[in-house]
């Protein structure tokens, strides 16, 4: 597993998960912003099957993927108070790791997150990405991708059991403009989460899916909330 860090490892983690496709980089900004080096260990990684964690080599379950993830803790030296910060795919996947360990995680923060099974569509050109040998002419990055994307439906409807019992708190920022993540993903997490879990919300006005890039004051605002 690939990964990048910043900061005092003794300090607790904010860890930074990409979405389909992406990489750790999408994140510099934040690994080097110093009002979240005043507070974290800042990581972010490359989730399985894209950059250097096995590019083109999707590995297609959210658990196992978050399981992939959680190993990367043991590099901190204080991962016992984690806050996890997931855009688009990245927040099912955090999600994830906090249904599995909720003793280490804090604080979770979904950005543009894709949460709602029911707001999953699997497009005919997805279909044909599937199939052979189509699947063979994709890069490494979009065959992981969409890989992933197409039994996402069925990989949310096994996590969304979890969400009932979801102990962290929880941020959320989406744009209500967003042509990929659907806005009602929000209303998702209000219908399924615990009441009282979510401790910041923020809806962007005529914003897109591309929040880290263009909205990363409103990202921090919601990590900072959770501190």
């Amino acid at each position: 597993m690939k990964f990048a860090f910043n900061g005092d490892k003794t300090k607790p983690v904010l860890l930074f998960v990409h979405g389909s496709p992406g990489s750790w980089e999408g994140w510099t900004h934040f690994l080097k912003d110093p009002d979240l080096l005043a507070h974290f260990f800042i990581i972010a990684v490359d989730r399985p099957g894209f950059g250097g964690s096995g590019a083109g080599n999707p590995e297609r379950s959210l658990r196992q993927q978050a399981l992939m993830i959680l190993d990367v803790l043991q590099f901190a030296q204080n991962s016992a108070q984690v806050i996890l910060v997931g855009h688009s795919y990245g927040g099912p996947v955090v999600a994830q790791m906090a249904v599995l360990v909720p003793e280490k995680i804090k604080g979770v923060v979904f950005a543009a997150s894709s949460v709602s099974p029911q707001l999953e569509d699997v497009r005919w050109y997805q279909h044909l990405g599937h199939a052979w040998p189509f699947r063979y002419l994709l890069s490494d990055d979009l065959s992981s991708c969409n890989e992933e994307i197409y039994v996402l439906e069925k990989e949310l409807t096994k996590l969304a059991p979890g969400l009932k019992d979801f102990r962290p708190s929880v941020s959320i920022v989406h744009g209500d403009a967003d042509p990929l993540v659907p806005v009602a993903n929000v209303a998702y997490l209000h219908e399924k989460l615990p009441v009282g879990s979510i401790k910041f919300e923020r809806v962007l006005k005529g914003a897109n899916h591309f929040l880290p890039w263009e909205h990363p004051q409103d990202i921090k605002d919601a990590i900072l909330t959770l501190r």
